[in-house]
């Protein structure tokens, strides 16, 4: 089965994805699984750093969170993450909360997605 013959609606760019793994399924499997193990973790830590204001811990998350986003071919998510990491390194938090929210959205959208996807490329 070749890569175009999966179809993903939404936002996952699984030509990207795949790249990323030079064609192997299995290994995008395994990092699907572990992305959907460790993204509530992330979403904790920002959280608790827009809280304590803690600008240095929020741009970390959000740069790593924004990799493994766009990673696994979702750069569109990512670009949200993104918009955390500038609000960290800027030192400007007030429009964090929000931004946060809209990513907690976002991955509510692309969790089905990501685990259609998981499922569709097992041998």
């Amino acid at each position: 089965m070749g890569a175009n013959s999966i179809r993903v609606a939404g936002k996952i760019d699984l030509t990207a994805a795949l790249a990323h793994v030079e064609g192997d399924r299995r290994l995008l499997t395994e990092l699907i699984a572990l992305f959907l193990r460790d993204y509530p973790r992330f979403l904790g830590v920002a959280k608790s750093a827009i809280e304590k204001h803690d600008c240095s811990a929020l741009e970390h998350e959000a740069h790593t969170f924004k990799g493994r986003l766009a990673f696994l071919g979702l750069p569109t998510v990512g670009d949200k993450a993104f918009e955390l990491e500038l609000m960290g390194r800027r030192g400007e938090l007030s429009g964090a909360p929000q931004a946060l929210a809209e990513l907690e959205s976002l991955m509510k959208e692309i969790l089905p997605e990501l685990q259609a996807l998981a499922e569709k490329l097992q041998p």
